[in-house]
C-alpha cells in the first residue's frame, strides 16, 4: 500500500459580507477581485476551476482540475469504470481532512497539453466529491512540466515543457518569486514559498486546485485575523475531499499578505485545523494553501515544477 499525499478544497465559495481584497504592487494596482456569490453546483463547475481537457486511453476529451498542491492525480469512479479501467490495489490517499483509505485504476496512456504518460496510476474517488469533475491531475504527473495561468478574460491553464526563466511566456522584466521545495522528501513536488501576513512570517503553498484559500489556526492567531459571517449569515463553510468526506471551515478576513514586493489587504479566506497541516509538519506555525482567489489577483501566474519557480504577472 502505498501512501499519496491528497488535499482539495470543496468549490463552496465564500460569499462574505467583508470587502474585497485591495492590492498594490509599487506604482502598479492589482484589481479588487469580486465578492463570489454563495453556493456552488454542478452548473459553475468551471467557475474558479482551472480545467484542462484530457484525454485517457485514447478517449475524451475528459475535464481534469488542475492541482499543483497534490500528489496524486483522481478519476471519478463512473469515468473509471465506462473507461473500463482495471483496478491496481488499494492506497492511502491523505486529503485536507484525514487518511482515507481508496481504490486505483491504471491507464494506458493519459494526454493534455505537454503531458503524454504511459501507464498512469489513479485514485479512484466520487464525483460529487469534485463538484462534478471527471479527475484531478497532480503533481506526481506533473512534475517535470510548468503551469502557465491566465486569469484576465476567460480564465485559462496551460500545461507546457519546463522552459530557462524569461522564455517565452514571461519576459526577464516581470517581478519573479523563487519557489523553496517542502523540506521533507514524502512532499515530493509541492512548492513552498514565503509569506508574511499581518506581522508573521508564513509558509504558503501555491494551490490551483483550490478556489478558496484555506489557513492553519496558526496563521489566524498570529495574523489576528477576525472571524466574519458569510452573506446569508453562516459563520462556517463546508469543504470537502475528493471522496465527498466533508468538514466545516471558518471564513476570517487576513488584514494583510505581502509576497513578492506585492501586498493585499484585507483579505477574506477559511480557516481551520485540517489534517493536512499535520502531515506537512506546519499545523504549529502559520502556514496558508493560496489557492485561485489570491493567483487570480494576478494578469498572470507561471509555475515552473521542474525548476522550482513562479513568475507573478501584475
Amino acid at each position: 500500500m502505498t501512501d499519496w499525499t491528497r488535499r482539495v478544497l470543496s468549490g463552496a465559495a465564500l460569499g462574505l459580507v467583508a470587502a474585497g481584497a485591495a492590492s498594490r504592487a509599487a506604482a502598479q494596482a492589482v484589481p479588487t477581485p469580486p465578492v463570489p456569490e454563495p453556493g456552488f453546483g454542478a452548473d459553475r463547475l468551471n467557475r474558479g476551476r482551472l480545467t484542462v481537457p484530457v484525454r485517457i486511453d485514447g478517449r475524451g476529451p475528459f475535464t481534469f482540475a488542475v492541482d499543483s498542491a497534490a500528489n496524486a492525480s483522481v478519476i471519478a469512479s463512473d469515468l473509471a469504470g465506462a473507461l473500463s479501467l482495471p483496478p491496481d490495489g488499494e492506497i492511502a490517499m491523505h486529503t485536507l481532512i484525514a487518511r482515507e483509505i481508496v481504490d486505483t485504476v491504471r491507464a494506458r496512456r493519459l494526454q493534455t497539453g505537454a503531458l503524454d504518460v504511459s501507464g498512469p496510476r489513479l485514485a479512484v474517488a466520487s464525483r460529487a466529491g469534485m463538484d462534478g469533475l471527471d479527475g484531478l491531475i497532480g503533481t506526481d504527473l506533473l512534475g517535470h512540466l510548468r503551469l502557465d495561468l491566465a486569469f484576465r478574460g476567460r480564465r485559462r491553464i496551460r500545461v507546457s515543457r519546463s522552459r530557462r526563466t524569461g522564455d517565452g511566456f514571461f519576459e526577464a522584466r516581470r517581478a519573479t518569486t523563487r519557489l523553496v521545495r517542502a523540506v521533507e522528501q514524502r512532499f515530493g513536488d509541492l512548492l513552498m514559498i514565503e509569506i508574511q501576513v499581518g506581522g508573521a512570517t508564513a509558509s504558503a503553498i501555491l494551490d490551483t486546485g483550490a478556489q478558496v484559500s484555506i489557513a492553519n489556526l496558526a496563521l489566524t492567531r498570529a495574523s489576528g485575523a477576525p472571524r466574519i459571517t458569510l452573506r446569508d449569515g453562516r459563520t462556517s463553510e463546508r469543504v470537502q475531499s475528493p471522496t465527498g468526506r466533508a468538514a466545516e471551515a471558518t471564513p476570517v478576513m487576513i488584514p494583510n499578505l505581502r509576497f513578492g514586493g506585492i501586498t493585499v489587504g484585507r483579505l477574506p479566506i477559511l480557516t481551520g485545523d485540517f489534517h493536512t497541516f499535520e502531515l506537512w509538519g506546519v499545523s504549529d506555525r502559520p502556514a496558508l494553501l493560496m489557492g485561485v482567489d489570491i493567483l487570480g489577483l494576478f494578469e498572470r501566474v507561471a509555475i515552473d515544477l521542474k525548476r522550482g519557480e513562479v513568475v507573478f504577472e501584475v
